[in-house]
């Protein structure tokens, strides 16, 4: 099996995100294969539905250590059968959308230690997926500082996964 190559990038001047002034961003970008789809929905909606079991768990995990501190957890994602189009509200596994258009899919959430926003931006032959995080206090930013480890293993792994696993025609 081919391995999927996934490079830290700027953040992407296309995207919705770009002029945003955050406290964390990175930017993951991958070439997609001949069979991946080229529509920001249908990555997103690969990227964040099953995932890796191993992500599963961890996200498993997370949600029981932060529990107790109050802070939101993630719903296990309920595939949609059929498959409902995406549009602001929604939700595409644990993340709810704030923006849709061909080429890019905003998704996010919001909580009193900290927001943050996921972009789905296919370029070309690519996508790049962005995240940009706001603190909004010392908890917020300590938090980030525990799980950012855990972001850059992630993010590069659900790329993997979904190009991997994405439908053939």
């Amino acid at each position: 099996m081919t391995k999927i190559a996934v490079n830290l990038v700027p953040l992407p001047h296309l995207s919705a995100l770009a002029a945003t002034a955050a406290d964390h961003t990175d930017a993951y970008r991958v070439s997609l294969p001949a069979h991946a789809p080229r529509d920001a929905s249908a990555i997103a909606e690969l990227l964040f539905g099953q995932g890796p079991a191993w992500v599963r768990r961890l996200m498993q995990l997370r949600d029981w250590l932060v529990r107790p501190f109050g802070l939101a957890t993630l719903p296990a994602p309920a595939p949609a059968d059929p498959p409902i189009p995406l549009t602001v509200g929604a939700h595409v596994g644990p993340f709810r959308v704030f923006g849709v258009t061909a080429q890019e899919v905003i998704l996010g959430q919001d909580d009193a230690h900290l927001d943050f926003r996921v972009s789905v931006l296919v370029t070309g032959p690519a996508v790049v997926v962005t995240t940009v995080v706001w603190f909004h206090n010392g908890f917020g930013r300590a938090y980030f500082t525990l799980i950012r480890p855990f972001h850059h293993l992630v993010v590069p792994a659900l790329l993997r996964y979904a190009l991997r696993y994405s439908p053939r025609p």
